[in-house]
């Protein structure tokens, strides 16, 4: 909080804002009141060291004060202290109140400088939700693992420390590619769009595959083609579209878990995961390193909800669970029981960095 401080009693001694610098703030101040999800386009700063710290100055940054010109007093005919305006963001009270203010936060960021041969950075935590096959955990964890990672922002390298010593590895392993992510668009509806076409694409692929195989097995254990198609069919149902929803928000909470991200691109897969059918808003949080957040979550057929964990004031996103919240029986052998927890990670710190085994600060 020092640096809060720190911010606010600098920002007390310098010189009154310049009238063009008032007049960008009143029609930045009306947009956002209006609830308006179109904006004009900002410029986005660089993410050398996207801690919560330095997110949290970008927030109390945006409270910056509007003067009008100086009134007269009436009796004297002198110029009166001009009055003091704050630009506060909208109170919360769904998902999209949230996309909203972390966009309006987003706004006046300057332009993503970073280049394709530079590294992102993410150290995160991580419970341990299932050990050698074990059961999986459920409330506190015993036990948590803190990871860092380098990745390429071209996706061509990827590195990681291994008993003290960094270890560098050729090409990727992660399914949201940097590439990907960072060719999204800033823009909450289209972002959702591409999203959304990602999916069908992955199910279409997958679902060929899996009709290929039971075509197979059926022709080899003798099955007439008319049997073999009814098979096929049966082996890969399309998904349903409360499964395309969750596929879509956890494809936008991937991205975020694993990268270092420009503030106007997380505040529109805010804006995207909002949009998406099911999807609420929960006050009132507590992620994995106990910090107070809120959340937005989907819950698949009323049983398996996956959430993402934001600060309530800056924004930025804190991580990610996934929670059983009613028995459900996944198959012949398998019983999904409530409080089953089997996703749990929070971020600790992303920045884009010059070098693998780099770390910002």
């Amino acid at each position: 909080m020092e640096e809060l401080h720190e911010l606010r009693r600098h920002h007390d001694a310098m010189p009154e804002p310049a009238t063009e610098t008032i007049g960008a703030a009143r029609t930045r101040l009306e947009t956002h009141m209006r609830g308006s999800r179109r904006r004009p386009a900002r410029r986005i700063r660089p993410m050398w060291a996207l801690t919560v710290a330095a997110t949290a100055a970008a927030a109390l940054a945006v409270a910056v004060t509007v003067v009008p010109g100086p009134a007269k007093d009436a009796r004297t005919h002198q110029p009166q202290p001009p009055a003091v305006t704050e630009l506060r963001l909208r109170p919360v009270a769904d998902a999209q109140d949230v996309a909203d203010n972390a966009a309006f936060l987003a706004g006046g960021e300057p332009a993503w400088t970073a280049g394709p041969t530079q590294w992102g950075y993410v150290k995160s935590l991580r419970a341990r939700t299932r050990v050698d096959g074990g059961q999986w955990l459920r409330g506190e964890p015993a036990a948590t693992d803190t990871h860092e990672q380098w990745r390429r922002l071209d996706d061509k390298a990827f590195a990681a420390m291994e008993k003290g010593k960094l270890r560098v590895y050729e090409g990727s392993e992660f399914e949201v590619t940097y590439p990907y992510l960072l060719a999204l668009p800033a823009d909450a509806d289209r972002l959702l769009a591409r999203i959304y076409g990602t999916v069908d694409a992955e199910s279409a692929r997958n679902r060929a595959s899996l009709q290929d195989r039971a075509r197979q097995r059926a022709r080899a254990t003798g099955r007439t083609p008319e049997e073999a198609e009814r098979l096929a069919a049966e082996a890969a149902p399309p998904l349903t579209s409360i499964e395309r929803d969750r596929w879509a928000f956890q494809l936008i909470a991937m991205g975020m878990g694993d990268a270092a991200l420009p503030p106007r691109l997380r505040a529109a897969m805010y804006g995207a995961m909002a949009a998406i059918p099911g999807v609420r808003y929960e006050e009132g949080s507590s992620d994995l390193l106990d910090r107070r957040g809120i959340t937005l979550y989907h819950v698949l057929d009323g049983y398996l909800r996956d959430e993402i964990f934001i600060d309530p004031k800056t924004y930025a996103y804190l991580g990610y669970r996934t929670v059983v919240v009613r028995n459900h029986q996944d198959g012949p052998l398998r019983t999904m029981k409530k409080g089953e927890i089997h996703n749990w990670d929070a971020l600790v710190e992303a920045a884009v960095v010059d070098r693998a085994g780099q770390r910002p600060g």
